[in-house]
């Protein structure tokens, strides 16, 4: 099982896609491992034949456990694994959630992978009338996707009172660990502040609305390159606190967004780049493959922060909870019309949107924090600096 994030201690086999004897070449695709943050295709390091799977569809294996046996060459190893070298203490005990189907229903049950089954639940699909994709017709989590979108079926919806997970262990209990250890082992300390949003929201009006512009740009799009910028000025909150101290990334500036996606939210990290634009094909890309559940491992990057933006649903405020990766979570509300007093102190009508900052009071202390966050809003309130380089 390998290690796809910082803090990724165990992982979620949704689909194998090969079975014992099966020779595979260097760079297929063996399995599709699941985290509380993303699903990945995992590749093959060489050539070889798959002997034995040790991980059924549906278990969980901790980061260095086997998952299963092949002639190729293992992690560290020049040859094969031997049966007798495999170590099982790592391995979790598959605990699915076995439904009860009468014997004569079983044998025409369509062969499905768990997380399929479970978006197929979510979105309200009958099984019986996809044909699967996968080895021996197992429907797989793409056919599901590509029936959503060949329905023109509205967004997934979450699992609603009365309806049974597949299995125990699925993502939701991955992010509820996930979020758990966060606020048991990180100190929060929050800052609030409300920031002006009416030039950013004249300056998308006019970016989206001229026909050389090469693409929409969303809210988010502005909010990410803002908080990227904040950080590229702010030096010391482009950190991390790992093995005790705080460790500055040294590759490059990276802002995670959280998505909803089919079965959780997904946070892909998205690198700010050289500009508005680029940022944003490369934040539009992100978003498309977290609401696919095809993240990989380019969008588990490291990253400082985290923005939440709730916003759409009319929600004013969030309070969030940061990401176990991260030093920050930045909660975005929507925009609302206050009054204010202007030059001659008389109220005016102005848009104003509420961010909450969460800090891991490990990492960066409350002065600090607080400087970093009035850049940001001073980013969003005087957005042409968007445009323009820092300096």
């Amino acid at each position: 099982m390998p290690k796809l994030g910082l803090t990724m201690t165990e992982g979620l086999i949704v689909e194998w896609m090969v079975k014992p004897g099966d020779v595979v070449q260097s760079g297929q695709t063996l399995f599709v491992v699941e985290t509380d943050k993303i699903s990945n295709e995992i590749e093959a390091p060489s050539a070889g034949t798959i002997l034995r799977l040790l991980i059924e569809e549906g278990g969980t294996a901790a980061v260095g456990a086997p998952v299963a046996m092949w002639t190729g060459p293992a992690q560290g190893q020049s040859g094969p694994v031997q049966p007798e070298s495999v170590d099982t203490s790592a391995l979790i005990p598959v605990t699915t959630v076995v439904e009860a189907i009468p014997p004569s229903a079983k044998s025409q049950r369509p062969l499905c992978t768990p997380f399929a089954r479970r978006l197929a639940q979510q979105a309200g699909i009958d099984l019986a009338t996809i044909n699967g994709s996968g080895a021996r017709g197992r429907i797989r989590a793409c056919d599901i996707q590509a029936t959503v979108e060949r329905s023109a079926a509205p967004a997934l919806q979450p699992v609603g009172k009365g309806r049974t997970p597949q299995r125990e262990r699925d993502l939701r209990s991955l992010i509820a660990a996930r979020v758990s250890r966060s606020k048991a082992e990180v100190p929060h300390f929050y800052l609030s502040a409300g920031v002006r949003s009416d030039a950013l929201a004249a300056l998308r009006g006019e970016l989206n609305t001229d026909p050389r512009s090469p693409r929409k740009l969303s809210i988010t799009a502005f909010l990410g390159l803002a908080v990227g910028k904040a950080l590229l000025l702010h030096p010391e909150a482009n950190v991390v606190w790992r093995d005790d101290r705080a460790q500055p990334l040294e590759d490059g500036i990276a802002v995670g967004i959280a998505v909803e996606a089919p079965g959780g939210v997904m946070a892909p990290v998205v690198p700010i780049g050289s500009g508005l634009y680029d940022f944003a094909a490369s934040l539009d890309a992100a978003i498309d493959r977290a609401r696919r559940g095809r993240m990989g491992a380019t969008d588990n990057g490291a990253a400082a922060i985290g923005i939440s933006n709730v916003g759409m649903f009319n929600v004013h405020s969030l309070t969030p909870i940061i990401d176990p990766d991260q030093s920050f979570m930045l909660g975005v509300g929507a925009p609302r019309t206050v009054f204010r007093a202007d030059e001659n102190n008389l109220p005016v009508a102005a848009q104003e949107m509420t961010l909450n900052l969460a800090c891991d009071h490990r990492a960066i202390d409350g002065a600090a924090a607080a400087r970093f966050l009035a850049t940001i809003v001073e980013m969003i309130e005087r957005p042409v600096r968007l445009l323009l380089p820092v300096v």
